[in-house]
């Protein structure tokens, strides 16, 4: 017995199909991964990533007080760090202050920032690294170099006239491969 699809669902189903870029099950074959040209920011878009910004200089200055006013009110805000989740700002710094009493010279950097602004909501995907040496007597000589990379989400409101941080999401890349398995 064949399936039937619901009166008046075929039309909608061949809609999507028009959305559908030609060649999608071959989405990666033949790709350079060379970055677009990114459109220059403005307005608002620029505003959101100068709050961005101002996030990575605080975390590179290693400065949880410079990060408090970025961060929306209390619990408003939300982290999500691979699996690890922060509910609010005292949730966040509780997880953060230990971490950063170990760090020596960090250098957090975002970009390829892509901000989108809808009213007073914006969002913004961006590019993330980070260099540390941590300090541990766990490690041969009390230290050890640490770099990292990956990509973010970060969700803002706009209130008082200010862009607050209310949910940044982050990932790390996994290791780079090399040759034909590399993806």
């Amino acid at each position: 017995m064949r399936a039937r699809l619901p009166a008046g669902c075929l039309p909608a189903l061949v809609f999507l199909a028009t959305l559908l870029p030609v060649g999608a099950a071959d989405a990666h074959e033949g790709e350079t991964h060379a970055a677009p040209v990114a459109t220059p920011l403005v307005g608002q878009a620029l505003a959101v990533a100068a709050v961005l910004d101002r996030y990575a200089a605080a975390l590179s200055a290693n400065d949880l007080a410079a990060v408090r006013p970025l961060i929306a009110d209390e619990d408003a805000f939300t982290y999500f760090e691979g699996s690890h989740v922060d509910h609010g700002w005292q949730s966040f710094r509780d997880h953060l202050a230990p971490e950063m009493a170990l760090f020596e010279a960090p250098s957090y950097r975002i970009s390829d920032v892509r901000p989108h602004v809808v009213g007073t909501l914006a969002y913004a995907t961006y590019a993330w690294s980070f260099d540390v040496t941590v300090r541990s007597a766990q490690f041969e000589d009390g230290r050890h170099r640490v770099s990292m990379t990956g990509t973010g989400t970060a969700v803002l409101s706009l209130a008082a006239g200010q862009w607050r941080i209310r949910h940044l999401h982050t990932a790390m890349a996994p290791a780079r491969q090399s040759g034909a398995a590399a993806h």
